[in-house]
């Protein structure tokens, strides 16, 4: 039986000194059935160069509305019957679509596999440093709780082409995190997953990183969309309990993210505006926030 054909999408702007090692860990999967498209959104630091001297790869390069504009280009024109992202700055590990395949191949009703996913530090002399390894079989299947306020490791995550056409594809209103409400959307449908042994992914930690990034009006930015997509599944009709639940708690904890922002500004008049929109929204989200720092005090999940 012939291995099935998995396509890797990697959107790309202006990370030319990062994108060859990209390109390179996917080239030497060994994999036989691989389609990797690359997605440039314009650059112009010299990524160009390194996509036109790299053989094996399928790219194009015009303006986008952003991240998951250029990861939705590549879903509609993928053709394999896996579909895979591999971010510009990090790596896909040794063995990693051999173990997708086998996945995929050994369970033909999952909808997903997803293996584990590690996390590294890029230091100035180009070695690395481990932060963090993801390896719990209960964030592979995804849960409500690791889905809203947890990790979801989405780049280990691949899904069987068809999905997309079921789950729809990147909400482009969430430029910093449509691949959680994308995961949201997908458990609501029934998603279920097949969790891999084997870590595929490697997360590389850098100034310029897109959703791993410790810069502060960044983070603003992606705690300003979770803040919003929680307010959105909390009113959803179609929102199943748990998620509702759930998303009750996620509202409460990015509002006090917010709140603390704010103070720590001092910017008391945003304080105040924040503090009595969520109070109109949630009248009982300063008791929610209240629970949830007792939860975290006493090892609960957070």
């Amino acid at each position: 039986m012939a291995p099935p054909r998995i396509t890797i999408i990697t959107p790309v702007l202006n990370r030319a000194d990062m994108i060859a090692d990209a390109l390179a860990s996917v080239s030497k999967q060994g994999y036989p059935e691989v389609e990797h498209i690359v997605v440039d959104g314009g650059s112009t630091d010299g990524t160009l160069d390194v996509l036109r001297r790299t053989p094996g790869i399928q790219w194009f390069s015009e303006p986008d509305r952003g991240l998951y504009d250029a990861i939705n280009k590549g879903i509609r024109r993928a053709s394999g019957d896996i579909i895979g992202h591999v971010n510009s700055d990090d790596l896909l590990l040794p063995g990693a679509l051999a173990a997708v395949a086998d996945g995929f191949t050994q369970d033909r009703t999952a909808v997903s596999v997803c293996g584990g996913a590690q996390v590294v530090r890029l230091l100035p002399d180009g070695s690395t440093t481990r932060v963090k390894t993801y390896r719990s079989e209960r964030i592979k299947r995804l849960d409500w709780h690791d889905v809203t306020l947890g990790v979801p490791i989405t780049n280990a995550r691949f899904f069987r082409r068809n999905w997309y056409r079921h789950a729809g594809l990147y909400d482009l209103r969430y430029r910093l995190a449509a691949d959680r409400d994308f995961l949201i959307r997908a458990m609501m449908l029934g998603m279920r997953t097949v969790p891999l042994e084997r870590t595929i992914y490697q997360y590389r930690l850098h100034p310029g990183s897109l959703t791993l990034n410790a810069n502060v009006r960044h983070n603003r930015r992606l705690h300003d969309e979770y803040r919003a997509m929680a307010r959105g599944y909390m009113t959803r009709p179609d929102s199943p309990e748990p998620l509702r639940l759930m998303a009750r708690r996620w509202f409460a904890v990015e509002t006090v993210r917010r709140l603390t922002q704010q103070a720590s500004k001092k910017n008391w008049p945003e304080f105040r505006e924040t503090f009595w929109d969520a109070r109109d929204f949630v009248p009982s989200w300063p008791a929610l926030c209240v629970r949830e720092g007792l939860h975290r005090l006493t090892g609960g999940l957070w």
